[in-house]
């Protein structure tokens, strides 16, 4: 309402309007005093359960050991055997690591069967050498062996030939090879033969032409 509207009004109508205006505050009063009471009174909205929350289970409270208690003794006792345990294992795991050859000797003989070639002798079944197509298996030939990628591993050397009823025997020894799964040995340029790791522990690996 403006000066004008208020200068033409009656005193009558200017009553009525102060008692409109006073009922209007009153109700305003009213209605923010229940909104601020439902405020206070309202209860809190339930909050939507996860499906899965129902399903799990509680965490347990860890129990509480006091130290000094017989309890708390056994569980040192038992983390003490434990790491015992443990360093023992390591311990022995390391030592069996010592022990452990880290190379082999692989050795052998290499045996041309009779019949193959001429075999001289110098007297029965005494020293022998090879002619003809074997003249390459003789006293200092190459022995070759290779591990199991076919790298060279070891250089060695036929010894000198000892005849026999079965042909001429040339023995070798080839040292500090180093481990493998399995090792391929060949002599001059006859072929590579296969041996395992075991056969190799074994010893007297045979190789033999003809």
């Amino acid at each position: 309402m403006n000066v004008q509207q208020w200068q033409s009004m009656s005193e009558r109508e200017r009553v009525e309007w102060a008692r409109f205006q006073e009922w209007q505050h009153a109700q305003s009063r009213l209605a923010q005093s229940r909104i601020a009471q439902s405020r206070v009174t309202q209860s809190p909205v339930p909050q939507q359960r996860v499906p899965w929350a129902a399903a799990a289970a509680p965490v347990p409270t860890p129990r509480h050991v006091q130290l000094g208690s017989r309890t708390a003794r056994r569980l040192l006792m038992a983390a003490s055997s434990g790491i015992v345990l443990v360093l023992a294992m390591i311990v022995i795991a390391a030592i069996a690591d010592l022990g452990a050859p880290s190379t082999r000797t692989v050795s052998g003989v290499m045996t041309v069967v009779s019949g193959s070639g001429s075999l001289y002798s110098g007297s029965s079944y005494g020293a022998c050498t090879l002619s003809g197509g074997y003249d390459d298996i003789t006293a200092g030939t190459t022995v070759t062996v290779r591990d199991s990628s076919g790298t060279i591993a070891g250089v060695g050397a036929l010894g000198s030939g000892t005849g026999s009823s079965y042909g001429c025997a040339f023995s070798f020894t080839v040292d500090d090879v180093p481990v493998s799964d399995f090792y391929t040995v060949e002599v001059g340029h006859r072929g590579e033969v296969t041996f395992t790791d075991a056969a190799v522990r074994d010893g007297d690996l045979r190789l033999s032409l003809g």
